[in-house]
């Protein structure tokens, strides 16, 4: 993993609040608890169903609030084994890619990186969820304290 993809996903986990907690791959969204199962997604252990927001029922959980559908997906693509922080960080990073935005963190542009990526996590300023967005430059600081370079 590259310094600037490093950044990033210190930059995501900030973004989403998940960064917060002791452990920032055990969350679930909205903090209702610790997960003490990694086996898989705890929708999928059954350990954690969801929560209903005001924005519709969420499944997200782990450092990058992945919700069941996109962990699927990914656990599918990826031959992933379980949801330990390892596998986590794995699925961001195919997320990141699908978006195209791995060649442009690598290559430095924050700016677009963060912006291919905003329809994946709903703190990236940008996107269409209607939930609360972390500004550009506060994310920006926050990469380039976290070792990120820019282009």
């Amino acid at each position: 993993m590259t310094p600037n993809v490093a950044a990033l996903l210190a930059t995501i986990r900030h973004g989403e609040g998940s960064d917060r907690a002791t452990d920032p791959y055990r969350v679930v969204y909205g903090f209702e608890l610790t997960l003490q199962n990694l086996s898989d997604h705890p929708a999928i252990t059954g350990e954690w169903l969801g929560v209903q927001t005001k924005w519709g029922h969420t499944s997200a959980a782990g450092a990058y609030q992945i919700e069941r559908l996109t962990w699927l997906e990914c656990k599918a693509a990826l031959g992933l084994m379980d949801f330990t922080a390892t596998s986590q960080d794995d699925a961001a990073i195919f997320l990141i890619k699908q978006k195209g935005g791995l060649a442009l963190i690598n290559s430095g542009q924050f700016t677009a990186a963060i912006a291919a990526c905003r329809g994946i996590w709903a703190s990236l300023p940008g996107g269409d969820s209607g939930q609360p967005q972390v500004k550009l430059a506060t994310l920006q600081s926050f990469y380039t304290a976290s070792g990120g370079q820019l282009a």
